[in-house]
Parts: C-alpha cells; structure tokens; sequence
C-alpha cells in the first residue's frame, strides 16, 4: 500500500512540475529527503520539495531512533516536457557529509547556476557537516 502511495505521489510531483509554467526544455531543481540514502525505498522519501527550508524541515524530522539507515538530502534536476525517468538526481548531503565532488561527476550539473546555488544553501544550513571534494 505504501509503494502505490509514493509512486501517486511522484506522478503528482511529475504533473505539477508540468503544470507549473516552465517552458519545455527548462530545467526545474527540486530537493528529496530520504531517511535512508543509499536505498531511498527504505523508510521515508520526500521528492518533488521546492524549497532548502522545507527539505531541511523534513531531514530534522527524521526521528533519531529510526535512522537506521543514512540520512540525506538530494538535488533533483527535471527538464519541462520530458518524462521525469529522465531526471537527474543526486544526493548532496549524506551523513556527516557534503559531497560536492560528486557534482562534477553529473552531467549538466556542475555548470548549473541552480544546482551551485542549491548545494551553497546546504552548505550554509548544516555547517556542522564535513564538505568534501575529491
């Protein structure tokens, strides 16, 4: 039951991002939250989340005894008109650590303005975190 409601929910992320006036072609950043980061179907996954202040809302909230798993917090890239398989997600924050190395491994990713500005947020919202860059 859980699986039908998150694949409900990611079909109204993806039809909103259509919906919300980009014009086709036009790259959309949105965060996720995955209470588990290396397998984001273990436990809570929120994607589709417009803002850092929402995304790290939804991290904190992440209760302490159920982080069995590896918290952390991604950065979704969606081209306006393509289907969202097509996106590009990586997570940034994982851990005790920011990776932005894994930036430059993403293609389209490092050249973004957004997605810079995206990771600059993190970074100034968890400065307990470690950035590392290989």
């Amino acid at each position: 039951m859980n699986l039908k409601r998150n694949n409900e929910k990611m079909e109204e992320n993806s039809m909103k991002r259509e919906t919300a006036g980009n014009e086709k072609g036009s790259v959309i950043l949105t965060y996720t939250v995955a209470e588990c980061g290396e397998f984001h179907n273990l436990g809570e996954y929120h994607e589709g989340i417009e803002t850092i202040d929402e995304a790290e809302r939804l991290y904190r909230q992440i209760p302490p005894a159920r982080r069995l798993g590896i918290p952390s917090i991604g950065i979704n890239l969606h081209t306006a008109g393509t289907d969202s398989i097509n996106d590009t997600q990586m997570d940034v924050l994982t851990g005790s650590e920011i990776d932005i190395g894994i930036i430059r491994l993403m293609p389209g990713a490092y050249e973004n303005r957004q997605v810079m500005e995206a990771v600059e947020a993190i970074i100034e919202r968890f400065p307990d975190k470690e950035v590392v860059d290989y």
